[in-house]
């Protein structure tokens, strides 16, 4: 099936205006016939969410489907051997603390006895660097824990981008090794992806525009404008991206039919305003002499510009029609 798009400057519809009805003078105009292309619509950008720990997932807040923020929690992946060793080092700490405070107690009763000269300088100086060491011990300490804290924070699996969940990989309460991917993701960053076959490049031009055609969504017709074209083709197609007007929210993998022009004609088109259906006939009210009466008219499908039709039979070249319900003048 060829649909039918406007091409350029519309030669015909000239429009006249009278003081009881508004009347429309027929000619013919210029108009472009396009064959339509099954293609695909992809996300622009896929990403995926792994896990960087080995553990069990104890939280999984998505579902496919839905839609994330960058940063957004996707799932938690519970280690349990770091828990332990952070309890572990937090007692080392408490131990190496106490421990430093003794010491530093006992540093400054053997200072005043120091400077009085009833202590060894050298004991003094032992006991000092036995204090530096306990301080070591404990920042080292501390700073293993701080990083046991961190590697546990790793568990959280977040979205790397704004984008939609695709699909889900594991449940709650799956063992998972690190870098095993917790979900698939597509971006929302307002383009979409075309893939179609290789024998319609000629008509594909970055800045240029195409019609768009969604059969699952009764038809649909939308313009969308070629951003990118890539320069390997793919499983013999051809991948290009997109920016629909007024968005598209459609499913990653849906069919969609990319009107590709074969050819421009002449045909007289009748904007559909002027079109009346009874009992499945077309009748456009015509005027003849003086009055105005109602002939039939066989239409084709509506064009890829919506609200006209193209008028296959029934009027010609300067015939003038007018609107429904209006008066004989």
């Amino acid at each position: 099936m060829i649909a039918r798009h406007i091409g350029g400057l519309i030669v015909g519809l000239a429009l006249s205006m009278t003081a009881t009805a508004q009347t429309l003078t027929i000619q013919e105009s210029i108009i472009t016939d396009f064959r339509p292309v099954v293609g695909r619509i992809e996300a622009s950008d896929t990403a995926m969410a792994r896990s960087r720990l080995q553990g069990v997932i104890t939280q999984l807040s998505i579902d496919e489907g839905q839609t994330v923020k960058a940063g957004e929690v996707l799932a938690f992946v519970a280690d349990d051997t770091i828990a332990p060793q952070i309890n572990a080092l937090q007692s080392r700490v408490d131990g190496l603390t106490a421990q430093m405070t003794q010491q530093e107690e006992d540093l400054a009763r053997a200072s005043k006895l120091l400077a009085d000269g009833f202590y060894p300088k050298a004991r003094f100086e032992q006991e000092k660097a036995a204090l530096d060491v306990v301080k070591a011990n404990r920042a080292s300490a501390e700073e293993e824990r701080r990083s046991l804290i961190a590697r546990r924070a790793e568990g959280y699996v977040r979205a790397p981008v704004d984008s939609r969940v695709t699909d889900v990989l594991v449940v709650e309460g799956s063992v998972v090794s690190p870098g095993q991917v917790v979900a698939n993701l597509a971006t929302l960053d307002g383009l979409v992806r075309l893939s179609l076959p290789e024998r319609h490049l000629n008509f594909l031009a970055e800045g240029g525009e195409v019609s768009l055609r969604l059969p699952a969504r009764d038809n649909d017709v939308r313009t969308a404008r070629i951003e990118k074209i890539y320069p390997a083709l793919r499983d013999g197609a051809v991948v290009a991206d997109a920016v629909v007007d007024g968005g598209l929210n459609a499913l990653v993998g849906e069919r969609a039919d990319v009107l590709a022009p074969v050819g421009d004609r002449r045909a007289i088109i009748l904007p559909q305003e002027y079109v009346t259906t009874r009992y499945g006939v077309d009748f456009v009210r015509v005027k003849v002499g003086d009055r105005f009466f109602e002939a039939p008219v066989v239409l084709a499908e509506p064009l890829v510009s919506n609200g006209v039709f193209e008028v296959l039979s029934g009027l010609r070249p300067g015939d003038v029609v007018t609107l429904p319900g209006a008066e004989n003048s």
